[in-house]
């Protein structure tokens, strides 16, 4: 039998051939797990969330067992199978393909830009409604722009970045439990009126898995766009949450504005512009893909530093 490297540096080994293989191939959508899963959140939702008029508590209540229901099975499960398989290794790779899931994600993004560059807005329209929550009907073509902006990255920090550190860090069991909370904080968007409430524990338990994915995200906005635009945007920012830190460091390095009011339900939701000086062009959007391309590359030199240092400490 052939000897296994030591634990961390499998761990980088397998990271690293996952962000290459999701580079150029993917499992068809309608096969994904991630796609049945999704149902399964979508269903449970019109199922178990009570009614507008419920007491909080009730929605809260309900959100919370919703989550336990179905990660806590799953869970289990992947538990139970790793600790008889003897190829556990093929297992963890399994699962973070399965995780990260992002080349979807970015072919949506480039069949925005596709649409838009036809000067096919409702089309454009169309395709952005599989990436947002938000009410993308009556947006402009700077809005779907925009919008595909900072959906895009927000992904990319969130659904990349954020499962590849949480395997790294707590192996497969924490980022197929991270990658679950990313389902129900995007089904359940707390943001649409009828799971204001009932979405919240949801919220808070992807919110507080997030902040070191967030962390690390700025750090490689910083690296791969303007230092001082990215910087100044962070200074200039007059809201302190993480995703609205994100999208100024990310607006300022790249030049451009972020933020600002967007519709769900027919409900305005006001947020303060951040970032740069300019209003989003079209071109912008190929200059974001390029960025974010960047952004991968630094994470994987990162990671291959990494798998050097602890290669050689046997670690």
């Amino acid at each position: 039998m052939i000897a296994l490297p030591p634990p961390v540096t499998l761990s980088l080994i397998i990271a690293l051939s996952v962000i290459l293989l999701d580079r150029v191939w993917r499992i068809p959508p309608q096969t994904h797990p991630m796609t049945l899963y999704r149902m399964l959140v979508t269903n449970l939702a019109a199922r178990v969330c009570p009614a507008p008029s419920a007491p909080l508590s009730q929605h809260y209540i309900s959100g919370t067992l919703g989550i336990v229901v179905l990660t806590l099975p799953f869970l289990v499960v992947l538990a139970f199978v790793l600790s008889l398989a003897e190829y556990t290794w093929f297992f963890d790779a399994l699962v973070l393909f399965c995780c990260i899931n992002f080349y979807p994600v970015r072919r949506q993004y480039k069949l925005i830009t596709q649409a838009l560059s036809g000067n096919k807005k409702l089309l454009a329209r169309e395709r952005l409604g599989v990436l947002v929550a938000r009410q993308t009907d009556s947006l402009s073509d700077i809005g779907i722009a925009k919008a595909a902006i900072e959906s895009y990255l927000l992904r990319f920090m969130q659904q990349f970045v954020g499962v590849l550190l949480w395997f790294l860090l707590a192996g497969p069991l924490a980022a197929l439990t991270y990658r679950l909370l990313l389902e129900f904080r995007w089904q359940w968007h707390r943001k649409k009126r009828q799971f204001s409430a009932f979405s919240l524990p949801a919220y808070w338990l992807s919110q507080a898995m997030i902040i070191i994915p967030y962390c690390l995200g700025l750090l490689t906005v910083v690296l791969s766009t303007s230092p001082l635009g990215a910087i100044k945007g962070l200074r200039h920012a007059t809201e302190r949450d993480l995703t609205s830190l994100l999208l100024a460091a990310f607006g300022g390095g790249m030049g451009i504005k972020l933020g600002g009011p967007a519709f769900y339900d027919g409900i305005k939701f006001r947020h303060s512009r951040v970032g740069g000086s300019r209003q989003v062009r079209f071109s912008d959007l190929t200059y974001v893909l390029r960025a974010i391309n960047r952004q991968t590359w630094l994470v994987t030199v990162l990671f291959t530093l990494l798998l050097i240092l602890c290669w050689q400490l046997k670690l």
